[in-house]
Formats: structure tokens, C-alpha cells, sequence
């Protein structure tokens, strides 16, 4: 069975354009509320770290649960896809 070169790099760029589609909201969210915390950090003086990681890792979590049915739904879609292809290289 030889792979083609193009195939290979198209399956790259589809795993990393994935990749990116499902972490980017979660790690969005988790910027804008890192950068929130630390404005107020800064401007309180109040430079623990913990105060800063609590919000963020809920705000992840939150994101977690309202993007899971479309996390999962991309997630599924991607892998039919990948594994319908395969018999066409075949």
C-alpha cells in the first residue's frame, strides 16, 4: 500500500485545522479571563496565584459543558470522514 504524498499532507493540515477548531474556544476562553484576572491582579496588587488559576480553570470547564455536543459532533465527523477515505486508498 503506498500513500500518496499529497493525501498525507492533506490529512496533516485537516488533524491540525481540527486541532485547532476544538481547543481554540476552550483556550480562548481561558486567555479572556486569565487577561481579566490579571488586569485586576495588577490593579488590586494582589499577586497570589491561585486567584488567578480558579477562574480560569472554571471558565474552561463552563466552556467545556455548553461546546461538548459540538465538540463531539465535529469530533465525530472528522474521524467518519478519515475512516471512510481509507478504502479509496486501497
Amino acid at each position: 500500500m503506498n500513500v500518496d504524498l499529497d493525501q498525507v499532507t492533506v490529512w496533516t493540515r485537516e488533524a491540525l485545522r481540527m486541532t485547532l477548531l476544538l481547543g481554540g474556544p476552550l483556550l480562548a476562553s481561558a486567555l479572556l479571563v486569565g487577561l481579566a484576572v490579571n488586569i485586576l491582579q495588577t490593579l488590586t496588587q494582589l499577586n497570589e496565584p491561585v486567584v488567578g488559576l480558579v477562574p480560569r480553570v472554571a471558565t474552561v470547564v463552563v466552556a467545556l459543558l455548553l461546546l461538548i455536543p459540538w465538540l463531539l459532533g465535529r469530533w465525530i465527523n472528522f474521524t467518519v470522514d478519515l475512516i471512510a477515505s481509507i478504502p479509496n486508498m486501497l
